[in-house]
């Protein structure tokens, strides 16, 4: 139990931290930049009082998930009824460039984290090279020094692998496993919502489309938003990113309804409440990026420092016998 306890912060999710920080960051990049760039074409080209061809829609269509589903609904439902691109298309070109920035900064400010993780997988082996050329003794019991080194670095690995979780789990807020896919995935819902409603359809009929949508890309989080927007949620101890996503479908709701008993547009509130998820969860990323400098000391205490330490006992100890044997 003790063990299970001790290495809790970086199993069941390393593999798909390491994968997210070597090829998922630099794959989601591609994909936002060529989304930023079509949006930015389609919005130049209506604002000329030209009208876009049928291949840059269809371009637009086979954009990577959410984007794809997300752009071509929600604008053809606006052309079909005639109202006004420019203004979502803004949002959506806006909603990508932001998470473009957002996903370079927090990369930027977890460099130092995987600085460390490549350390400490050199760092063993350089010192066991070291030791092994200046402690006399060592050639003679070679066997039992690689042993030793293996056991480091296998120590060292382990923290290699922890500090990669950590940095991952920070970029997104302290969202593990499937949670992760919450965040892209609520600001797209909501963003649909908002075309729909201004596409003319009416608010309830709106949420439960946009719901859908989010089912797509996030069905836990769809689930706590609710397919009404009358649905009473119970409300559950959550960790705090999941607990701001949940609490930005109840204030959606909230919002909704507020604007039904009302007999008022819930455009400029809902608007709100987007803005605002979009800044609590880049202020909670920030507080996770600023304490992951201290939780990577965690796994550099734990695993390497023991390593190298007894690296180097188990040099001098050996050193010993051989002198004493003499």
């Amino acid at each position: 139990m003790g063990l299970n306890l001790l290495f809790s912060d970086f199993s069941g999710g390393v593999l798909e931290g390491i994968a997210g920080l070597l090829w998922g960051v630099r794959r989601e990049q591609v994909t936002l930049k060529k989304a930023i760039l079509l949006l930015h074409e389609l919005e130049e080209t209506l604002s000329v009082g030209l009208v876009p061809t049928p291949e840059r829609w269809q371009a637009m269509k086979e954009l990577s998930r959410p984007w794809g589903p997300l752009s071509y609904e929600s604008l053809i439902d606006l052309r079909n009824r005639g109202a006004s691109l420019l203004p979502t298309m803004k949002r959506l070109r806006t909603l990508a460039a932001d998470h473009l920035a957002s996903l370079s900064d927090a990369r930027a400010r977890s460099a130092q984290a995987l600085a460390q993780a490549g350390a400490c997988g050199v760092l063993v082996p350089v010192f066991g090279t070291i030791l092994y050329f200046l402690l006399p003794g060592l050639s003679e019991r070679g066997l039992a020094w690689v042993s030793a080194c293996g056991l480091a670095m296998i120590s060292s690995a382990i923290a290699m692998l922890w500090l990669f979780n950590l940095a991952e789990g920070a970029r997104w807020g302290g969202l593990t496993g499937a949670a992760r896919a919450w965040v892209l995935a609520s600001y797209c819902a909501g963003e649909r919502f908002l075309a729909l409603i201004r596409a003319g359809n009416p608010a309830d009929i709106s949420w439960s489309r946009a719901v859908e949508l989010l089912g797509k890309e996030a069905p836990g989080l769809a689930l706590e938003w609710g397919q009404s927007v009358w649905d009473q949620k119970p409300v559950k101890q959550r960790e705090p990113a999941q607990a701001i996503l949940i609490q930005a479908g109840a204030d959606l709701r909230k919002a909704v309804q507020v604007s039904l008993m009302e007999g008022r547009p819930c455009l400029d509130r809902v608007e709100a409440v987007l803005s605002g998820l979009k800044s609590e969860m880049r202020a909670q990323v920030d507080r996770e990026l600023s304490l992951l400098a201290t939780r990577a000391l965690k796994p550099l205490f734990i695993c390497v420092a023991p390593a190298l330490l007894g690296l180097l006992a188990f040099g001098l100890l050996i050193c010993w016998q051989q002198q004493a044997m003499i």
